[in-house]
């Protein structure tokens, strides 16, 4: 097996026991990590790189969007919505006009939706008593069931470093 594959089974499998909630931070890491790609490639002057690196940040957040419940808050859901959009309408510009600083920009809001969702995990785990172990035994042994007061189910990883690599 090469380390290509490796690579790709430890993906799959990670994507695949992931909660909602592991995932959305999981893309908002590989967003981040695409226009990181994407400002590398610039300064090397690699159009192609750089075009490959934008379309997955902008990927990435077209899955963001559409992984948005409107039904559990709409106002807020409308305003991601938004935000998402223009960040990928940024990226395509930055990349038209060959700009880091607006692939900077992208980066920096990217880091500040990642960065407030990780402190919602945390907030989440807090309201569960601090014992993950506790509120999945409470859940039953579907641990992707949903309740009133989080719609997500809960997320077993505080590290405010990048849980893993794309």
């Amino acid at each position: 097996m090469t380390p290509s594959d490796i690579r790709k089974e430890y993906i799959s499998s990670r994507v695949s026991a992931a909660t909602p909630m592991e995932l959305t931070r999981m893309l908002y890491e590989g967003a981040i990590q695409s226009v990181q790609e994407a400002v590398a490639a610039h300064r090397l002057g690699d159009l192609i790189a750089r075009g490959n690196a934008v379309t997955k940040a902008v990927e990435i957040l077209g899955e963001l969007r559409f992984s948005l419940r409107r039904e559990v808050n709409p106002q807020y859901c409308d305003t991601l919505a938004g935000l998402y959009g223009y960040l990928q309408r940024r990226l395509i510009q930055a990349h038209a006009e060959k700009s880091e600083s607006m692939l900077r920009e992208v980066q920096a809001l990217i880091q500040t939706l990642l960065d407030g969702w990780v402190g919602a995990i945390d907030n989440v785990e807090g309201k569960q008593g601090g014992e993950p172990e506790k509120a999945a035994e409470g859940a039953g042994s579907n641990s992707s069931t949903v309740n009133a007061s989080n719609p997500y189910s809960p997320e077993p990883e505080t590290s405010q470093n990048r849980s893993w690599q794309f």
